[in-house]
């Protein structure tokens, strides 16, 4: 890293919403929640996965052309198009956890996913470039470390067939490569005025990403601490 400084901030900002720390996810690893908890998850994030490309969208309609452009393009078109979207990988997790991917479509999100949703967005279209990258690696680099033991949780403890776990599988590996893409554009790109603004990003991200996963927890039975 050529900011070393900014990436320790960085660093410390989603550690204080580790969403592995999160009881959700803790419940998860350990093969405490219901079915119908995950199936829940399911219906419910699915609004924040199938959202993610539009932020990507926004920031690349900003851009001038050049390498920073081409890379969130490569990204939007990873999410969209190479292979299959990633929106319909995750209606494979919801049908397994026996939600139907109509009856997913047709849901609403509560009001932390939407304010989640609605964060990104902001930052995506009004947050400088590098803000909205800082926002990119807060979600990318935490779903690269959770998604394999997502993976390994549904495999071990729920029994899922390996159309269930795709999305994860996956994630648990493409996720590494992206959050690495954008933090060597922040790297290559930044300037000391652009820290404070960067670092705000993260936390902003990060604590929705958290506030999301309360209230999922929440609309599912159980207390957060």
């Amino acid at each position: 890293m050529n900011h070393p400084e900014l990436w320790s901030r960085i660093e410390q900002t989603i550690s204080r919403y580790d969403l592995l720390q999160h009881p959700f996810y803790q419940a998860w690893t350990a093969g405490t929640l219901s079915q119908g908890d995950l199936k829940h998850y399911a219906q419910e994030y699915f609004h924040q996965v199938a959202a993610f490309p539009t932020y990507l969208s926004v920031l690349h309609s900003r851009l001038s052309d050049g390498p920073l452009r081409r890379a969130v393009l490569e990204n939007l078109c990873e999410e969209e198009i190479v292979g299959a979207p990633h929106s319909e990988l995750w209606l494979d997790f919801a049908e397994g956890m026996g939600a139907e991917r109509d009856a997913v479509h047709q849901t609403a999100p509560s009001a932390t996913t939407q304010e989640l949703i609605d964060t990104f967005r902001e930052i995506a279209a009004h947050r400088s470039p590098l803000a909205a990258l800082g926002a990119f690696y807060a979600y990318e680099s935490q779903v690269a470390r959770i998604a394999g033991l997502k993976a390994d949780g549904l495999r071990n403890k729920y029994s899922a067939d390996a159309k269930t776990c795709a999305y994860f599988s996956l994630h648990a590996t493409w996720d590494v490569h992206h959050s690495r893409v954008w933090a060597d554009q922040i790297d290559a790109r930044m300037d000391d005025k652009d820290a404070e603004e960067i670092v705000t990003a993260v936390e902003n991200a990060a604590q929705a990403m958290w506030n999301s996963l309360d209230g999922i927890y929440q609309q599912c039975g159980y207390t957060c601490n």
